[in-house]
C-alpha cells in the first residue's frame, strides 16, 4: 500500500516537473539536451515547486553527471541512471535513453490541427457540439 502511495506521488511530482518546470526551463534558457543543476534547481525554487523530488528533475533535464550534480546532490552517474529508469518507465514508454528536448516535447499542448468543421454554418450558430 506504502509503495503505491509513493508511485502516485512519484507521478504527480514529475507531470508537475514537466508541465510546469519544462515550459520555465524553455522559456529561460531555451532549448537544450540537458540543462545545468544550477538552472534547475533555481527554476524549481522559482516556481515554489517540491524540492524533494528535485533529483527526479535533474534526471530528467540531464542525462550525464557533472561536478555539481555529485557536490551539491550526491547524484553519481550510476544513481542518475536509476533515477532515468524511472523516469522513463513512468513517463517516456521504458526509454532511458531519452534527452531534455524528448521531456519538454512532453509539455507541448496540443492544438487543433484540423481545417474547417464539416459543417461550418451549423457550427458558427451553435447547432453543434463540435
Amino acid at each position: 500500500m506504502i509503495e503505491l502511495i509513493r508511485k502516485f506521488q512519484l507521478k504527480r511530482a514529475l507531470r508537475g516537473y514537466v508541465q510546469i518546470l519544462g515550459p520555465e526551463l524553455r522559456k529561460r534558457y531555451g532549448g537544450s539536451d540537458q540543462y545545468t543543476v544550477l538552472q534547475i534547481k533555481k527554476t524549481v525554487a522559482h516556481l515554489k515547486l517540491d524540492i524533494q523530488y528535485l533529483p527526479y528533475a535533474v534526471a530528467m533535464y540531464r542525462h550525464e553527471q557533472s561536478k555539481n550534480t555529485v557536490d551539491m546532490l550526491r547524484l553519481d552517474q550510476a544513481f542518475l541512471n536509476r533515477l532515468r529508469a524511472e523516469v522513463a518507465d513512468a513517463l517516456l514508454d521504458g526509454n532511458p535513453n531519452y534527452s531534455a528536448r524528448d521531456v519538454l516535447a512532453l509539455s507541448k499542448k496540443v492544438k487543433w490541427k484540423g481545417g474547417p468543421s464539416p459543417n461550418w454554418w451549423s457550427n458558427n450558430l451553435g447547432k453543434t457540439s463540435l
